[in-house]
């Protein structure tokens, strides 16, 4: 099993969870007061035009790409007695929260050129000093764990406050928008966001105080010019990429100018608190259906099901009659469902989009395509913010009126639901184009699995692949562990659903072929010595949590990005450790084996299997747990052992296509088993053995 020892497996605890989390809280309180109020305060307040409003906040979105671009780079360049990455939560959440009240304080009596000045100088401050702060804290939970399921409670962690946060903001923030025209608005908001500010504060310093770096920091640096060549041959990605273009701008149309629809559509700006509700929902409630949506109808076909929820979204929020909060509840809540959706699709397949690169070219770069992708989103959402605030002003908004005529009303609802359900149109069409299905990806993943554990080899050993071999065998083995005139070794991985009896077996197995066995590297043994709460801690609760990763419109590209290559990089060291140790012969317990050593030529893949209730019996014989107890030690194995191989391999260990043999240790003894297993090997490589050492 792939993964680091017992001792340091799954140890994350609730408290480091929830303070990881505490910092993206943080983030929302500034990053969502922009994206959700600014636009209302430039024209409401500051007192700017809707058109010049809407330039300012779609050139700082772009230039907001930018700045993340500037910050992956150069984060990496120091290093602290606290880290390479928290210290720029230490000093930079002090200065981003200045600069966040400033942004909210325009003076009064300035003119015209100078209120355009302060807003848009400080709004391009604002972004760069969130990219400083952002991007480190995204990529802190590479550098807490190396396990991808603590990985996924973080990031899941990380979605939820932030849908939450912006309910929370929105009932604070909302209803001091409904009069406008108040002698004392100017300083309300800025003594609003002071408290926002000191808020953001604490919370990043409690973040900070109790999350610690304990993986090495490998960085994964973008060199433009591979990334151009990658791109260049990755259509999918480039769909991609257009897709999330056109949602990101229909999505950030809408959330630019949606206080302004709550207040003269509706009839009271309090009521976005409603709004901002039903879309949290939403965005949860879709989470929990991903991975279905996914098995079953594909990634593809789920984002773009969910791409025509989000168009069905925009045509109930343009309908939506004066003063129906039910009705715009409900169009919301539809808003949360498909924009939960495609976010969430979108990050998977851009992972996808990652293997198809270095399946084309030659050329991984997680860093680079995800960089990519995240400037196009900031790109999109720039557009749309403007594209919202143009089209409220030709329609004739009028700045802190009690309310708008009929035209400027139809401004409001074109912007907010008319012209978003164009654009998403637009973002669900465009994946028509997108040709990385399912079966197809599996295929990728198969073959790349090929071409790294030959190059490993090759590049250790100097062994090439014989196609001489793949006739001779009669089957599609080609790597050779070893040079052909040395022969084979025995190999044998084997694969267990938790009590089906590896731990005996695999030995015994071992010691009849005369090689080494090599136990997995994660045992619920080893954890019980570790934290012996792990295994009841998995709650349904946990594994929800695991399942809402990356749903939300946060600026997660970095940090998923990272993610991938740390798992990417995890999944070739096991693969190094799985070639040194069979190239000398050896029976390996889990470990993923029979995927990296798919194609060795002398591998033998076996996958143990039994019923639950006589797996339950030997694990309460083998452990001294109760019947429930060891249930939940059967529950947590399997489903964290499939987790991580998901993760690491994109690979089920649970299908049988990957093995040669599948075995029901319930009907036979294990001494029987060895023997079907010796016999197996013996009869399919018949000289196997001939140049085995005899003292192992």
């Amino acid at each position: 099993m792939a993964g680091k020892s017992g001792k340091n497996r799954g140890t994350l605890s609730g408290g480091q969870v929830f303070s990881y989390s505490l910092g993206d809280v943080a983030n929302n309180v500034t990053f969502m007061m922009t994206s959700m109020f600014l636009m209302v305060y430039m024209t409401d307040i500051a007192g700017l035009s809707a058109g010049v409003a809407g330039a300012i906040y779609g050139v700082t979105k772009i230039w907001a790409g930018a700045a993340d671009l500037i910050a992956g780079q150069v984060v990496d360049r120091i290093n602290t007695r606290w880290g390479r990455l928290r210290p720029w939560i230490l000093f930079g959440s002090t200065p981003l929260a200045i600069v966040f009240v400033l942004l909210f304080s325009v003076p009064a009596g300035l003119s015209p050129a100078l209120t355009i000045a302060w807003v848009f100088l400080l709004d391009a401050l604002f972004q760069l000093a969130y990219s400083f702060v952002n991007i480190p804290y995204g990529s802190l939970a590479a550098a807490m764990t190396q396990d991808p399921v603590d990985r996924s409670k973080l990031s899941g962690a990380r979605s939820i406050t932030n849908s939450l946060t912006a309910v929370v903001l929105s009932a604070v923030v909302a209803p001091q928008f409904q009069d406008t025209t108040g002698d004392h608005v100017r300083l309300q908001f800025t003594l609003t966001t002071a408290a926002l500010g000191v808020v953001a504060v604490v919370l990043y310093l409690i973040c900070f105080r109790n999350v610690k770096e304990v993986v090495p920091r490998s960085a994964t640096k973008i060199s433009l010019k591979r990334t151009l060549r990658m791109i260049r041959h990755n259509r999918p990605l480039i769909v991609l990429c257009l897709a999330a273009f056109f949602l990101l701008a229909a999505m950030f149309m809408m959330n630019a100018v949606a206080l302004y629809y709550a207040r003269y559509i509706l009839g009271n700006a309090g009521w976005y608190t409603f709004l901002a509700l039903a879309q949290t929902v939403g965005t949860v409630l879709v989470a929990s259906f991903v991975p279905t949506i996914t098995s079953r109808f594909g990634k593809r076909n789920g984002y773009i099901g969910a791409a025509v929820v989000t168009v069905l979204s925009f045509a109930v929020i343009y309908l939506v009659p004066d003063g129906s909060l039910p009705l715009a509840i409900l169009g919301w809540f539809l808003f949360g469902v498909g924009t939960g959706g495609t976010n969430a699709l979108m990050f998977s397949m851009q992972a996808d989009t990652v293997d198809f690169g270095e399946w084309k070219t030659g050329v991984r770069a997680e860093g680079g395509s995800y960089s990519i992708l995240s400037f196009i989103r900031k790109t999109g959402q720039g557009v749309g913010g403007w594209a919202g605030a143009a089209v409220i002003g030709a329609f004739g908004y009028v700045a802190q009126a009690e309310a708008q005529d009929a035209t400027a009303q139809e401004g409001i609802r074109l912007a907010t639901g008319g012209v978003p359900a164009l654009v998403a149109v637009m973002a669900t069409v465009v994946m028509i184009w997108y040709n990385l299905d399912l079966d197809q990806h599996r295929t990728i993943v198969r073959e790349l699995n090929a071409r790294r554990s030959q190059g490993v080899v090759s590049a250790s050993y100097g062994v090439e692949t014989s196609r001489v071999l793949v006739q001779e065998l009669g089957d599609e083995r080609d790597l050779l562990l070893r040079p052909r005139k040395l022969g084979t070794l025995p190999v044998v991985t084997i694969f267990e659903r938790e009590g089906a009896g590896a731990t005996d077996i695999g030995p015994a197995v071992a010691e009849k072929l005369g090689v080494r066995f090599v136990a997995q590297k994660f045992t619920s043994d080893e954890v019980a010595e570790a934290d012996a709460e792990v295994l009841v801690s998995d709650s349904a609760f946990e594994r929800w949590l695991r399942t809402v990763s990356f749903t939300g419109t946060q600026d997660a590209d970095m940090a998923r990005a990272l993610e991938t290559a740390e798992d990417h990089s995890i999944a070739e060291r096991n693969r190094r450790e799985v070639l040194e140790s069979a190239r000398d012969g050896a029976v390996i317990a889990g470990r993923n084996g029979a995927l990296v050593l798919g194609r060795a030529v002398g591998a033998l893949h076996v996958r143990l299997t039994a019923p639950l209730s006589t797996r339950t019996e030997r694990v309460m014989s083998k452990t001294g747990l109760d019947e429930q107890g060891a249930r939940a030690r059967i529950e947590f194995e399997d489903r964290v052992r499939a987790e991580m191989s998901a993760n690491l391999y994109q690979w089920d260990p649970h299908t049988d296509e990957y093995y040669d043999l599948v075995i029901n240790t319930g009907t036979v003894t294990y001494a029987q088993v060895v023997d079907m297993i010796v016999g197996f090997y013996r009869s399919k490589y018949p000289h196997g053995e001939e140049t085995a050492p005899v003292d192992r």
